[in-house]
């Protein structure tokens, strides 16, 4: 089984294979914000030439597509930009999270990720690749273990803690080669509550590190959490100021959109706690 897969969450076998590769095309679009051909998307999400044709025909055809006859490319229309509008305003203030995005991307250099809750999952909503010379690739729809991962133990902590128990209990026994112990998922979770973020190297992946906040959208103050990411050498002497950095970020968009906001730390001692590795 797929550590980072819990058997009652994995892909139903009657999901429909197009429908899902329509969802990644649009977001290889969002990614890429450019023309496409089709051997662009064939070769960026591996699928057989013949179905990317199709599908991307039958998009325009549909109107949620342009198709350039001279450059034989292709690109979301208007109805695309419209279908989102509502959401946002009932929702996600998306305009300004993902320019505060892009500032900690053009700041640090790192990968930057937005994640959400999906059941036991943390899954990512948007990313920006990194632009530094070593960097990891990420996928937008990436699914983390909450219980496992760096921004997934931050919306962790978000939760009630009868819920947030359930969630690690569900996840050990799915995982029982874990060596982390219920109190001592527990126990991270208060740390990270206490100082308002999560620090990881190699939690999930080999050699990477993500800082990692909370940042509360909507109405309701819903929250989300906002990653970055990269190799841990690169990480290694700049924990300081990309921590100032996000903060600061987050204050910044919490002030604009009149949310209430939870101090982090600042005391430099506090920030290198064990070393700022897995538990």
């Amino acid at each position: 089984m797929n550590a980072n897969v819990l058997k009652s969450e994995q892909p139903s076998a009657a999901t429909v294979k197009s429908a899902t590769r329509v969802l990644e095309i649009f977001e290889y679009f969002d990614e890429v914000r450019r023309p496409v051909t089709i051997q662009d998307v064939a070769q960026a999400l591996s699928y057989p030439h013949s179905s990317t044709a199709a599908l991307l025909k039958s998009l325009v055809s549909l109107g949620y597509l342009e198709h350039d006859d001279r450059g034989k490319t292709f690109f979301p229309s208007i109805r695309i930009s419209l279908l989102g509008n509502w959401v946002e305003a009932e929702a996600l203030p998306i305009r300004n999270v993902q320019r505060l995005m892009r500032r900690l991307s053009a700041d640090t250099g790192c990968t930057i990720i937005l994640a959400a809750r999906l059941g036991a999952y943390a899954q990512y909503v948007k990313v920006i690749q990194g632009t530094s010379p070593i960097r990891f690739h990420v996928k937008p729809s990436t699914k983390r273990m909450l219980a496992f991962s760096t921004i997934g133990r931050v919306l962790l902590s978000e939760l009630p803690l009868p819920e947030a128990r359930r969630l690690i209990h569900d996840a050990l026994a799915a995982m029982p080669e874990r060596r982390e112990s219920m109190q001592e998922i527990e126990d991270e979770l208060q740390r990270i509550r206490k100082r308002g973020l999560a620090l990881y190297s190699d939690l999930v992946t080999p050699g990477a590190t993500m800082l990692s906040m909370p940042i509360p959208i909507g109405p309701s103050g819903r929250s989300v959490a906002i990653g970055i990411a990269a190799p841990n050498e690169y990480f290694r002497n700049r924990k300081q100021p990309f921590t100032a950095l996000l903060k600061n970020a987050i204050a910044e968009h919490i002030s604009q959109n009149g949310q209430g906001f939870k101090e982090t730390v600042d005391d430099e001692d506090q920030l290198e706690i064990d070393d700022d590795t897995a538990p």
